[in-house]
C-alpha cells in the first residue's frame, strides 16, 4: 500500500513523533510505500516526504493553517490510505494518541482557579484546537479512529458522538531491547522515585512534591522534563524537601535512566496513555499512576505497580508509593511490571495497525 503520514514535525523528540517513526519503519520494512506530511522534519528514513507550509505567527494560526494545507497536499498525493497524528480535516484514520483536547481542559478545569480557566476560554489557540477536533471526530472527515485506551474511546463517543464501532482500541507497545532491567538497581536505603515528562502540571509533578513530604527522609525524587523549575522548586522548599528534589533536566539518556531509579510517579490530571509508563515497566520500574492515564488499563493494583483514583488526593499518593520501601515488595513488583511490558511490545502494536488498515484499504 501507498501509505501518507500526517504529523506536523516529524522529528525525534516526544511520544507521537517517535511512535510515528517506529510505524513508518515498520510499515516500510514490510514493503509499504510511506510518505510524509509534515512542516518540519530532521531527514533520512528513506520516505517521501511533502512540505506541509504553515503560519507560525501565533500557536493557533499554526494548528489552523497546517489543518488547512494538509488538506491540500494530500489531495495531490494520491496515496492509498491517509493516517493522521493531527487534528486534521483529511484522512482515512485518526490515531487519538494526544487524547480528547476537550477532555482534557474539562480535568484541567478541576485544579485551576476560575481566571485561569476564563483565560482558557477565551484563548484562540483551545477554540482553534476544539474546532478542529469537532471535524476530525466526525464520519465526514474520518473512516476510522485508533483510541490507545477504553477510556480515550469512550471520551470520543461522549463528547463527540463518534460511532463506537469506528474507535479501535490498540494499546500503545514498547521496545523491551531498548527498555529493560538493570540486574542490580543501586543500593542502600535511599529509595529513588522518578517523575518523567514535559508539561509537569499536566502530569501532576506538584503532587508528587507534596507526597514526597509525607514519605521518609530517605526517599528523593528525581524529575526529568523540562518545566518551571522556580515554582516547583519553591514548592519544595516551602515543605521542607528542597533537598530531596533534584531536576535533572531533558538531555538524558532514558532508557539509562530508568535503570537508575526505583519507582515511576505519574500522578496526571490527564494522560490518554503514558509513554512513558509503558518504558518504565519495560525497564522493571512499578508504576504509581492515576485512574485517568489509560496505561491504568493495564496495571495491576498493587501487583505491578500501583492507581490512584484521584491525582490531588496525596495522602492517597503517598499511600500508594509507601509499600515500595520494601525492597521485597519492590523486587516482587519490577518482575510483575516487567511481564506487563512484554505482552505490550511494539510489534503487536504493528500488527494490529496493519490489520486496521488493510480493512480499510479492502473496504473502499
Amino acid at each position: 500500500m501507498k501509505i501518507g503520514f500526517i504529523r506536523q514535525r516529524y522529528v525525534a523528540i516526544g511520544g507521537a513523533e517517535q511512535y510515528l517513526k517506529g510505524m513508518a519503519k515498520a510499515l516500510s520494512e514490510q514493503g509499504h510505500e510511506i510518505h510524509v506530511f509534515a512542516n518540519k522534519w530532521d531527514g533520512g528514513e528513506g520516505f517521501r516526504f511533502h512540505h506541509v507550509p504553515v503560519i507560525h505567527l501565533t500557536s493557533f494560526l499554526r494548528a489552523l493553517t497546517f489543518a488547512l494545507n494538509a488538506r491540500h497536499v494530500v489531495r495531490h498525493a494520491d496515496c492509498d490510505l491517509i493516517f493522521s497524528l493531527e487534528r486534521t480535516i483529511a484522512q482515512d484514520v485518526y490515531r487519538a494518541g494526544d487524547g480528547c483536547h476537550r477532555e482534557w481542559l474539562s480535568q484541567r478545569a478541576k485544579y485551576v482557579g476560575p481566571m485561569r480557566n476564563l483565560t482558557v476560554q477565551l484563548n484562540p489557540f483551545h477554540r482553534t484546537v476544539l474546532a478542529l477536533e469537532r471535524r476530525t471526530f466526525s464520519v465526514q472527515c474520518t473512516r476510522a479512529v485508533i483510541a490507545n485506551s477504553h477510556r480515550g474511546k469512550r471520551e470520543i463517543v461522549q463528547h463527540y458522538g463518534y460511532p463506537p464501532e469506528r474507535i479501535h482500541v490498540i494499546h500503545n507497545g514498547v521496545d523491551c531491547d531498548r527498555f529493560r532491567p538493570e540486574q542490580k538497581r543501586p543500593a542502600g536505603e535511599e529509595m529513588r522515585l522518578l517523575f518523567a515528562g514535559t508539561g509537569f502540571e499536566r502530569k501532576g509533578l506538584p503532587f508528587c512534591i507534596r507526597a514526597l513530604a509525607e514519605l521518609p527522609a530517605n526517599v528523593s525524587l528525581q524529575v526529568a522534563g523540562k518545566g518551571d523549575r522556580r515554582r516547583y522548586r519553591a514548592l519544595a522548599r516551602r515543605l521542607g524537601v528542597e533537598n530531596r528534589v533534584h531536576f535533572l533536566g531533558s538531555a538524558q539518556d532514558i532508557a539509562q535512566l530508568y535503570r537508575n531509579e526505583h519507582v515511576l510517579v505519574h500522578p496526571a490530571i490527564y494522560e490518554p496513555f503514558a509513554n512513558v509508563c509503558l518504558e518504565a515497566m519495560a525497564s522493571g520500574l512499578p508504576v504509581v499512576t492515576s485512574r485517568i492515564n489509560g496505561v491504568s488499563e493495564i496495571i495491576e493494583h498493587r501487583i505491578s505497580g500501583a492507581i490512584v483514583e484521584q491525582p490531588d488526593d496525596i495522602s492517597a499518593l503517598a499511600g500508594a508509593i509507601r509499600p515500595y520501601l520494601d525492597a521485597k515488595f519492590r523486587a516482587a513488583a519490577s518482575a510483575h511490571a516487567r511481564a506487563v511490558a512484554e505482552a505490550h511490545p511494539f510489534a503487536k502494536n504493528v500488527e494490529d495497525t496493519i490489520t486496521l488498515l488493510r480493512k480499510l484499504k479492502s473496504s473502499v
